[in-house]
């Protein structure tokens, strides 16, 4: 016996009885048919401009949605505020007389808020930080269904308004201001809304969902 076959043979037991592992000869990579190298680059080509196009697309809704009305006339922000001087809207809130401040029931119980706002009202009308006004609204193009949020002294409501004219009451703080916020627009032509002054009615900016409008109490 040679001395390789004499050291092979003094291997241990368990690595004399595992098997090598068989090497498998070098295989040559599948090659693609130009075909079908081009079906592929066609098809990704297609799936970029679809996913293009639908970014645009949604970018332009989104950018139809922030806008609104006044956005579509000038790229307006969507909250922006507009602030009207007192010169425009003189005379646009008259404060109720002293029996209604100091007995508001008949009044508060014609307000859009919650009672516990109603009961907080009550309470700053006893202080005299807050005074009940009325204010007549109307929608100065369609009776469409246009909703907004009037915020005052604190307080908000929210009103639908129609053609017709209406009078709503509210509390304003002496010397503060009024906004009126257009929560729904109801024909897509923009919150369009009039205000009764002392010098007549006076039209209001159209409003763009979001957007507001900030009168002076007085």
């Amino acid at each position: 016996m040679s001395g390789d076959q004499r050291e092979l043979s003094t291997g241990s037991a368990a690595g004399a009885h595992a098997p090598l592992p068989e090497l498998l000869p070098p295989r040559p990579l599948p090659q693609q048919a130009p075909g079908a190298i081009a079906a592929v680059v066609a098809i990704s080509l297609a799936a970029g401009a679809a996913f293009m196009l639908l970014g645009d697309r949604l970018g332009s809704d989104a950018t139809k949605t922030a806008g609104g009305i006044a956005g579509a006339g000038g790229g307006t922000e969507r909250d922006k505020v507009f602030v009207l001087s007192a010169d425009q809207t003189t005379g646009a809130f008259k404060f109720l007389p002293a029996s209604f401040q100091n007995s508001p029931a008949s009044v508060l119980a014609q307000m859009n808020m919650p009672e516990a706002e109603k009961k907080r009202l009550a309470e700053k009308l006893i202080d005299g930080t807050v005074r009940l006004a009325a204010v007549t609204l109307w929608d100065t193009v369609d009776e469409d269904g246009d909703v907004v949020d009037v915020i005052a002294g604190g307080f908000s409501q929210r009103l639908v308004i129609m053609h017709k004219q209406k009078t709503f009451f509210l509390g304003v703080q002496p010397g503060g201001s009024v906004v009126i916020k257009a929560v729904r627009d109801g024909g897509g032509g923009g919150v369009t809304l009039g205000v009764s002054t002392v010098l007549g009615p006076y039209h209001l900016p159209a409003l763009a969902v979001g957007q507001s409008v900030e009168i002076p109490a007085l």
